[in-house]
């Protein structure tokens, strides 16, 4: 069974990783999605839903049995950074082999408090006042682009979830057009919205 691991926290942003959910739930290949928090609670997303994890840190046994932790973006990172098991729980991923990590927006912050990118280029939706204040932040390692991969770790600003869910996908062999998910544009014709299955 192909499996994911999806790591939550209040204010989470559930738009953020949408894109790359939706291309693994409609993959000819079957994922498995398992949510893990520090807490069985229910987590509140940015946007006012609120989610219950399947899991919390200490159910999950092996990270070895998920192809991808995927971290959503983050409202105010202040009110998940000080929590020491958000940050426990990411060292246990510092070893290698390990699964492939997607994070998006705000959430690299806690990638670096964990150590995991001192040795790995990166973007982040941080405001530059971050990297004064949190100086684990290797801004050395900051690169400006819309999506970086670097040593099997993905990251992304939230103005690009859909680029963000395609390198992340092709990461874990989902093979998946660069182009899915693109605006069509108010002027699609009649057959641009004409679908047809299969049969």
């Amino acid at each position: 069974m192909n499996k994911i691991l999806v790591m939550i926290y209040d204010g989470f942003s559930m738009y953020e990783i949408s894109p790359l959910t939706s291309i693994l739930a409609w993959s000819q290949t079957d994922w498995q999605i398992d949510v893990v928090a520090a807490e069985h609670k229910p987590y509140q997303t940015e946007d006012g839903f609120e989610v219950i994890p399947q899991m919390t840190f200490e159910d999950v046994q092996n990270i070895q049995a998920y192809q991808m932790l995927v971290m959503p973006g983050i409202a105010n990172y202040h009110t998940v950074l000080p929590n020491q098991r958000n940050i426990a729980f990411l060292s246990r991923f510092k070893t290698r082999p390990r699964p492939v990590i997607a994070v998006i927006s705000a959430s690299p912050i806690l990638l670096a408090k964990a150590g995991l990118l001192d040795d790995t280029k990166f973007v982040a939706g941080l405001f530059e006042s971050a990297y004064e204040e949190e100086r684990f932040i290797l801004k050395r390692n900051l690169v400006r682009k819309p999506v970086v991969s670097d040593n099997g770790i993905v990251t992304s600003t939230a103005f690009f979830p859909r680029e963000f869910g395609v390198t992340a996908a092709h990461a874990i062999g989902v093979n998946v057009p660069k182009n899915i998910f693109e605006q069509f544009g108010t002027d699609a014709s009649a057959e641009d919205l004409t679908f047809r299955d299969n049969g």
